[in-house]
C-alpha cells in the first residue's frame, strides 16, 4: 500500500514563506514587490503624451512661422522660439527617455540624458506657459490641456531622469 506524500505542502508552505518574506521586505523599502519593472519604464508614461502634445502644436506653427508669425498677436521672435521649442523639445525628452531606461553605467551618459529631460521640459514649460499668458490669462477660458502640460513639464523640469528612485543617503 502506497501512502501519500506531502511534499506539495511542504512546497506550499515554502513558497507561502517566501512570499511572506517578500512581502515583508518590499514594506520596509515601502515597495510593491512585483513592480520594480515599472521604475524603468514608467517615466514614458509621462514623456510620450507631453512630447507628442508639444510636437503636435509644434508642427501646427512650422507653416505660419515663415509665412504670418505676428498674425497670432505674438511678437514673431516669441512665435519662433516657440515653435522651435515644441519641436526639438520633444527630441530632448525622447532621447533622455532613451538613456532613462538603457540606465547606462557610465556617468557622464546618465548625465547627458538628465540634461536632455530637463532640457526638453524648460522648453515645454517655456512654450506652454506662452501659451497659457498670451491667450488664456485673463479670459474665462479653461486651458486644461495646456495646465495638464505645463505639470507634466514642471516635474520633468524639477525631477530629471532621477524620479522613482531614492536619493543616496550620505549618513
Amino acid at each position: 500500500m502506497m501512502t501519500a506524500s506531502y511534499s506539495y505542502d511542504a512546497a506550499e508552505k515554502g513558497f507561502l514563506s517566501h512570499l511572506a518574506t517578500r512581502l515583508r521586505q518590499a514594506r520596509l523599502r515601502g515597495r510593491v514587490p512585483g513592480f520594480d519593472w515599472s521604475n524603468r519604464f514608467a517615466h514614458w508614461a509621462l514623456r510620450i503624451p507631453l512630447g507628442g502634445l508639444l510636437l503636435y502644436y509644434g508642427l501646427q506653427k512650422v507653416p505660419d512661422a515663415f509665412v504670418a508669425p505676428g498674425s497670432y498677436g505674438v511678437p514673431a521672435v516669441l512665435f519662433v522660439l516657440a515653435a522651435l521649442a515644441e519641436l526639438l523639445g520633444p527630441v530632448a525628452l525622447f532621447i533622455g527617455g532613451v538613456i532613462e531606461t538603457w540606465r547606462p553605467k557610465n556617468g557622464m551618459v546618465r548625465l547627458a540624458g538628465d540634461i536632455l529631460t530637463r532640457g526638453g521640459a524648460f522648453a515645454g514649460v517655456a512654450a506652454v506657459a506662452g501659451v497659457i499668458l498670451f491667450f488664456y490669462w485673463g479670459t474665462l477660458t479653461i486651458a486644461d490641456l495646456q495646465v495638464m502640460a505645463l505639470g507634466l513639464s514642471l516635474f520633468l523640469l524639477l525631477r530629471g531622469n532621477f524620479y522613482g528612485r531614492a536619493a543616496k543617503s550620505t549618513a
